[in-house]
This record gives C-alpha cells, structure tokens and sequence, in this order.
C-alpha cells in the first residue's frame, strides 16, 4: 500500500512539474508578444497605441522602427505616446517596441563646443560625438544631506548685478522681462564672462527661432566661449515632446560634470516656451486644463527641474550647477501665471524693464523689483565692503528723483544727492557683451565711493574715467588683485594709496 501510494505521488509530481514548465514557456512567449504594440491612431507630435500590457508611464519606445517616443499616459486598452521625433513614416498599424528604459541622454567631455539637440544627437556637423555616459534625462533632485549653503560668488561680468543682485553658485535666478528687453544678453554676457573661471556652461535654447540661436552660437563662438560651453538646441521647429524634453536633457549634461566636481551654469532660454509646450502636449492628451487653460501639474514640470540646481558638499562631489532660467513677460505683467510660478520655485529674479529699455539706460534692470535672496553671503568681502551702501543710496536717489519731478526749488544737500545717483546709475549702463572683472568693478565704485567722480560732469569724463580705474587696479595694483581673488579685504592704507593715484590721474582737485 504504501508503495502504491509513492508511486501516485511521484506520477502527481512528474505531472506538476510538467505542467509548470509548460506554463512558464508559454507566458514567455506571451511576454514577449506584449513587447510589441500597434499604432491605431496618429495625430499631430502624439501617437495611440494598443497592445502594450506592462509598458511603464514616461519609459522611452521605439515608433516605426526609428522615432523615439515617451509613454505619457496609459489607459484601460490604449497607451497615448509623444514622440520626439517627426516622420512621416508613421501610420495606422506601425509597430510600438518597449526599450525598458526612460530616456537616456549621452554625456561627456566631448559635448564641450558641441551644439546637440533634445536627445543629445550632434547638430553642428562635426561628426559623432566621442566616448559618453549614458544617464536618464529626467532623475531626482539631490538630497537636502548632499547640500551645503551658497556662498561663493557666480560673477557676471554685469556692475549692476554683481554690486546689488547678486548670483552665488547653486543659485537659481530668474531673469524675466518683455520681448525684446535683452533678457538672453544678459544670460549671454554670464556665459562669457566665465571664461578662464573654471566654470561649465550649458544653454538650452527651446522655442527659439534658428537664426537667434545661429547668432548665439556666433557670439559665443567669436568671444571663444564654446570652448567650455555646449547648446542644446530645440528650435521652434521641432515637436512639442523634444522642446520639452531639452530643458531635462541639459540638466542632465550639466549633472553629469557636477557630478565630477565642476561648477555649471544652465541657461534655460526660455521656460515660457517650454511651458507652451507642455501644454500644448497635455492637450493633444485631453488633459484637463487647469488654471488660465494650462495643466495643473505645470508648476511640478518647472519645479522638479529647477530644484536640481544646487551646490553639493565636498563628500559628494562639490560641483554645483547655476540656473538662469528665462521667462517672457506680457505687458509688464508680473503677475501673471507662469512668471509668478517661477517666481515662487526661483531664489531671487532679475526684471527688465521695458521703460528703462526705451530710455537706453542698458542693462535695463529695474533694480527696484529685482532681488537676490542670497544676497552679499555671495560676494568676495572686499567687494561686499566697498558696494554695501550702493542700493540704499541708489533707492535713495530713485525717490527724490520722482520728488524732484514736482518741486520748483531743491536744497543743496538733495541736489547733491540726486547728482550722485545720475552718475551711479550711469555706472551701472554698460554695452552688452562687455563685461567687467570684479577687481574692476570693485575699484570703480570705491572711486564713486569716495567722491572722485562727483567733479566729473560729461558721460564721457565718466566713462574715461571707468577706464582708468580698471587700468590703474590691474596694472599699478596687481597686489590688491591677488588680494581680491583670495577673498580677502584690502586695507586702508591700500585703499588710499590707489584713491590717491586715482586723483593724480584724473587730475582732480585735492582740497
């Protein structure tokens, strides 16, 4: 009996086994039939598909045997897909194949004076990019434990930014303003002005027209910027999914030297666009519109961007990255949604006014609604003593200037005080593409500082002027450079002697 019973037991398990085998063979060959989809609808930048089982939401496919496409929604039966990609190759019954992976950018030191598109693909005709790292377009922002304070000083090059907003790295600052006010130059003179800084640069154009970015490309190829800096290019001709994917895409590049200990500027040029996009996408998804007929979750796209900027501690790498993100303004309306959006995820903003633009007072920074939330814990401490009381004086001046606009007879003392303020404000004027070092500015305001350019009464004594002073500093006082640079304070002594030689030169009146 018992032996019958082992010989039942054994024929039960031979068939078990039997059967499962024949079970996990055949689901294989299911799975693998999932692997492919097939395309039922086609519309403009947006593909539907049926077929998939076990896609993943945002896992990049493969449409037609060539465009690239995103999983962006997935439904009962149908998975709604944007591609990346424009061909006309894709119909009704085309294949969807799964890659199992999110998008992947290439990255590495050779993209440095590269011009690359959305996906990293060269765009410049200098032939394939070399040996590069492949990392996914979109990761999580660093921890708040891998961060430390910003404290070291991204120079512009710009008086006026530098002396009263400014930039630290990690920073995201916000530049916005109307068309046409000069919102790109002022990112542009950023990027030049890191030459031999030992600072990466990344501008990502998106929405732009390519004759703009041809001329971009120019500029910073004829101040020889590209050396240290790559484009990610995403004109205004190409699909909605690729505009919106650059902005991720260059994120990721500068990541990827952050990560190797490198401080990084991002231009983001500009986000309006690449907010238009995205909502352009979430319609063609029948998404729900939200507030002023944009998504609801437009605020997450900006913010899960911007947040990886940030500058890491020594143990994790110690490279930072430096966003300045654009936003184009209508009417001078700052409070309108996507600026006010940006507003709330930036650490300070830099507004162009269209007012002072007209005027020709360029930069046309109003400094009255631009701030810095990082503020002087930004500046070398020389610098910091010597433009400390430059915004008061200046707001000072902006008052009584109004004031003076009303008032018959002015005091001496405000007359005073209004004539300092022409000449600051005229300090702060500068041609685009001109940027001064710190050491020049520094010794430019500690002239004003001190009253050597209240005798002056032309714009052009003002502007020679300028220019002997940075001379003076650079070439008479190299000493008092290497002591800027250190991050030091210059004595007094110093000070006097430089102020004194400034005198001399200019051939002001001592008494």
């Amino acid at each position: 009996m018992t032996e019958k019973k082992e010989n039942i037991v054994k024929e039960v398990s031979d068939k078990t086994e039997t059967l499962l085998k024949s079970a996990i063979k055949g689901s294989k060959v299911e799975i693998a039939k999932k692997e492919v989809a097939i395309v039922t609808e086609v519309m403009d930048s947006i593909v539907i598909a049926k077929g998939f089982t076990e896609v993943g939401a945002e896992e990049c496919v493969i449409v037609g045997g060539e465009c690239m496409g995103i999983v962006s929604m997935i439904e009962d039966e149908n998975i709604k897909i944007t591609l990346l990609d424009k061909s006309n190759k894709i119909v009704v019954g085309s294949e969807v194949k799964r890659t199992h992976r999110p998008l992947e950018i290439p990255t590495g030191d050779c993209l440095l004076g590269r011009v690359v598109d959305g996906l990293g693909r060269p765009l410049d005709g200098q032939g394939a990019l070399g040996k590069t790292t492949m990392l996914p377009a979109e990761r999580p922002a660093r921890p708040i434990i891998h961060r430390r304070p910003v404290r070291v000083p991204m120079e512009t090059g710009i008086k006026v930014v530098d002396s009263l907003i400014p930039i630290g790295r990690g920073q995201r600052e916000l530049i916005l303003g109307d068309r046409q006010t000069g919102k790109t130059s002022i990112a542009i003179d950023t990027i030049l002005h890191q030459k031999g800084r030992d600072v990466i640069c990344v501008y990502c154009a998106i929405g732009q027209r390519d004759n703009s970015i041809a001329n971009v490309l120019e500029v910073l190829k004829s101040n020889g910027a590209m050396d240290y800096t790559v484009i990610v290019k995403a004109s205004g001709n190409e699909l909605p999914g690729q505009q919106f994917i650059a902005a991720y895409s260059a994120t990721t590049i500068a990541e990827y030297f952050m990560d190797n200990g490198k401080d990084v500027l991002v231009v983001y040029d500009d986000l309006t666009r690449h907010a238009r996009a995205y909502r352009e996408i979430s319609l063609l998804l029948e998404r729900s519109p939200g507030r002023e007929a944009y998504p609801g979750d437009i605020f997450y796209i900006h913010s899960r961007l911007l947040e990886r900027s940030t500058r890491l501690k020594e143990e994790f790498g110690g490279g930072s990255i430096t966003s300045l993100p654009i936003i184009e303004t209508e009417a001078e309306n700052l409070s309108a949604y996507i600026p006010t959006n940006v507003i709330s995820i930036t650490d300070g903003q830099l507004y162009l006014s269209p007012g002072q633009f007209q005027k020709g007072i360029l930069p046309a920074i109003d400094i009255g609604k631009s701030v810095s939330r990082v503020g002087s814990s930004a500046q070398l401490k020389s610098y910091k003593a010597t433009t400390g009381t430059l915004g008061v004086e200046f707001s000072q001046f902006e008052e009584l200037e109004m004031f003076a606009l009303f008032a018959t007879k002015l005091d001496d003392v405000t007359k005073k005080i209004i004539d300092r303020g022409k000449k600051l404000r005229l300090l702060f004027k500068q041609d685009k593409y001109k940027t001064v070092s710190t050491e020049g500015q520094i010794a430019i305001f500690l002239c004003f500082k001190k009253g050597l350019f209240d005798q002056l009464e032309t714009e052009a004594e003002v502007r020679k002027a300028e220019q002997i002073a940075i001379e003076t500093m650079q070439e008479d006082f190299f000493d008092v450079v290497k002591t800027i640079r250190k991050n030091e304070k210059i004595d007094d002594r110093t000070i006097e002697e430089f102020l004194k030689a400034m005198r001399k030169k200019l051939k002001l009146d001592t008494k």
